[in-house]
């Protein structure tokens, strides 16, 4: 919010004192004077906070860290902030009460969209989520370092000893009360409305950390590339529930998957068929009125 609030008020109080003294306005068709000001106070300030990010960045060590960092963990946060912003993207949580509050936990999802971890971890702050996620984001601009500092903690698909020893350390996050960890278990974004097939591995960080499991949804996510910037983008993001460790103690981690798909996978189709009914409800109503 840092980086949003400061960019706009800077770029108003130099349209408004650039308008007052060195680009005076003096006629009525002066009225561009004070939009390019504002335009060029946004501009300018967007350079030097995505060079400031980018500075921070070069702090943080690359490599697998087993403490978050509070540095990187800031400006990952003030970024994901702002693109949520300037994206005009408003991100709406549901049933928030159901997450723990005095206990990490493992936060499981459904993967619509790079927009659902940034929309995750602007929302759900305080409870420090590090994600599970791909090696290429550590080669995202600005961003990608920062993610080693908040313990995002890289997985490749294709080599297994790799990911056991991902989720072997990010289940040591948990225990030793670091932060709670995220994760997306279909392992790559769902371009269409449906929940695809679970790696049922990941489930083994909740049961090695003997933690709960938090299962949510996503929805909306997919719109933002398509609506920006021509219309605004409202990502819901659901609490379906928790199971708590002593309900899963015993279990395979393939049970614990097929359980955790099935609470989203009938949330899912449930939003669905509503969506559904309220446009064609709008429909009637629409035909009605003409």
């Amino acid at each position: 919010m840092l980086i949003y609030i400061s960019t706009i008020v800077i770029a108003l109080a130099l349209s408004i004192a650039g308008s007052l003294t060195f680009w005076r306005i003096q006629h009525w068709y002066d009225f561009y004077i004070p939009i390019v000001l504002f335009i060029a106070g946004l501009v300018g300030m967007i350079a030097f906070w995505w060079i400031f990010v980018w500075i921070a960045g070069k702090f943080v060590k690359k490599e697998m860290h087993p403490k978050q960092s509070k540095w990187a963990r800031f400006w990952l946060e003030e970024g994901h902030d702002f693109l949520m912003l300037a994206a005009l993207v408003k991100i709406v949580v549901n049933n928030k009460e159901k997450l723990p509050t005095n206990q990490r936990f493992l936060l499981v999802g459904n993967h619509r969209s790079n927009f659902d971890s940034m929309s995750m971890t602007s929302k759900l702050k305080k409870y420090d989520l590090a994600f599970i996620t791909k090696q290429s984001n550590y080669k995202i601009p600005l961003f990608g370092r920062l993610l080693y500092g908040a313990c995002f903690y890289p997985v490749d698909r294709e080599n297994q000893i790799q990911s056991l020893e991902t989720f072997k350390k990010a289940s040591e996050l948990i225990t030793n009360n670091e932060c709670s960890v995220a994760v997306f278990p279909e392992g790559t974004r769902q371009r269409e409305k449906v929940l695809g097939d679970f790696h049922e591995g990941v489930f083994n960080i909740a049961l090695r950390a003997k933690c709960p499991v938090v299962i949510v949804t996503a929805k909306g996510s997919e719109m933002v590339h398509r609506n920006f910037p021509f219309r605004p983008t409202k990502i819901t993001i659901d609490v379906l529930g928790t199971l708590p460790y002593e309900a899963i103690e015993g279990m395979t981690a393939k049970a614990i998957s097929d359980q955790a798909h099935s609470i989203m996978e009938d949330h899912l189709k449930k939003i669905d068929i509503l969506e559904y009914e309220r446009k064609r409800t709008e429909k009637e109503s629409k035909k009605k009125g003409v």
